[in-house]
């Protein structure tokens, strides 16, 4: 194997794969022990330079979305390491390297269990939303860019591919290539008349929903193509959003993630994945009641936390997290940070559930407590509080007497 050196640091091992915009390969970064990158460069780089005035518009949307996308801390967001440009004028984007499978792979051609999909689609839709507040729409979410990675036993759905996803401009900057960058499956009508908006990926997170627990698409590709010019179609969306492998409840979720105009959709992507999840798991209403505790393993109630942490503003990175730690007097919360640079969501969960003043586990408790008080306008709000309720009851819960 002939072994390609990128700026004296990166060795390329293997070509991982090619999408519409970009070629991914396996390296190795000899710079932080020897640690497994990707490194993504777009199809035009290998049969173009850009050095000319012709490339400068490329150029600059290459490093404007990029810049965004490094930016973005989150656990269920491939982190991006380093870009930049080669001496031959060439892009490139060194990336985490996440083990695991696809989600496409992992579907093997089936559905899959209602419960576990509902899981994927909270994660996927609390990535896509700190994406969106990036400033950046990802316009093709599909099985085939997100990648399932166990840690500590949970599974995690991480967005691994944002070779074509750009940040918003006006319809006359685009070139017909941006328009019509996606997957036509997964594409919303707005999007399909080169319009794409946030709102886009939520109707890709409801095709993804649907997909998974039934193991089709919804619409089929010409299907998809009439929608792109026919707002009566709302109807012709409903019939073909039923899905009887799910609780009306969760239903009614989807058909709100497809509605045909943007501003009927859910405003921000998490709200769908969180309702989704809760109307699969509890089998009702797609916005939540108010909250009632609820006896869980503290396995489970620990990977909920993480999950609705990492939708939180406070939780975007560790100095943003020290500092609300401090305003809220929190001082268990600012022991428990580790000096890591980027958030150690397993080590802080561990700790808080680990210390207490008066009882085992009253730091994640109080954390929660904030948090509901904080966000009490919030649909979050509930949330915190109910986790915050189960907790308490399982951790004020008298041992098992052995005989």
């Amino acid at each position: 194997m002939i072994i390609r050196k990128l700026n004296e640091r990166y060795e390329f091992e293997r070509e991982l794969g090619q999408g519409a915009f970009g070629v991914a390969y396996l390296a190795r970064d000899r710079h932080v022990c020897s640690r497994h990158v990707v490194i993504k460069t777009p199809v035009e780089a290998g049969r173009q330079t850009f050095d000319n005035a012709t490339e400068s518009t490329f150029r600059m949307m290459f490093e404007r979305e990029v810049k965004a996308l490094a930016g973005i801390n989150h656990p269920y967001v491939v982190h991006i390491y380093e870009y930049g440009w080669t001496p031959e004028s060439k892009p490139f984007i060194v990336m985490q390297y996440v083990e695991g499978m696809t989600l496409r792979a992992a579907m093997n051609g089936r559905a899959m269990e209602p419960e576990r999909v509902a899981r994927i689609i909270s994660q996927l839709g609390s990535a896509l939303s700190a994406v969106h507040k990036a400033g950046v729409v990802h316009r093709d979410l599909k099985p085939e860019n997100v990648m399932l990675h166990i840690s500590s036993g949970d599974e995690l759905a991480i967005l691994i591919d944002f070779g074509i996803a750009t940040i918003p401009v006006s319809h006359a900057e685009q070139s017909e290539q941006e328009t019509w960058a996606g997957t036509p499956f997964y594409m919303a009508p707005e999007q399909l008349r080169g319009h794409p908006v946030p709102a886009s990926d939520v109707w890709a997170l409801g095709v993804v929903a649907y997909e998974l627990v039934t193991g089709r698409r919804p619409f089929s590709r010409d299907e998809v193509i009439m929608l792109k010019d026919e707002p009566q179609a709302v109807s012709f969306i409903e019939s073909r959003t039923s899905c009887r492998e799910l609780s009306k409840a969760a239903q009614s979720v989807i058909r709100k993630a497809l509605s045909y105009d943007p501003a009927d959709r859910y405003t921000h992507a998490h709200q769908m994945g969180q309702a989704f999840l809760q109307a699969v798991l509890e089998g009702g209403p797609s916005i939540p009641d108010p909250p009632q505790p609820v006896s869980d393993s503290p396995t489970e109630l620990l990977r909920r936390c993480q999950e609705l942490f990492a939708s939180f503003e406070e939780f975007r990175n560790p100095e943003s997290l020290r500092a609300f730690f401090y305003v809220s007097g929190l001082r268990t919360g600012q022991n428990c940070m580790s000096l890591a640079a980027r958030l150690e969501f397993d080590q802080l969960l561990d700790c808080l559930y680990r210390s207490g003043r008066d009882y085992r586990g009253q730091a994640l408790v109080d954390l929660l407590s904030r948090l509901a008080s904080r966000y009490r306008d919030d649909y979050r709000g509930p949330l915190c509080e109910q986790l915050g309720s189960s907790l308490k009851l399982l951790l004020e819960r008298p041992p098992a007497v052995t005989r």
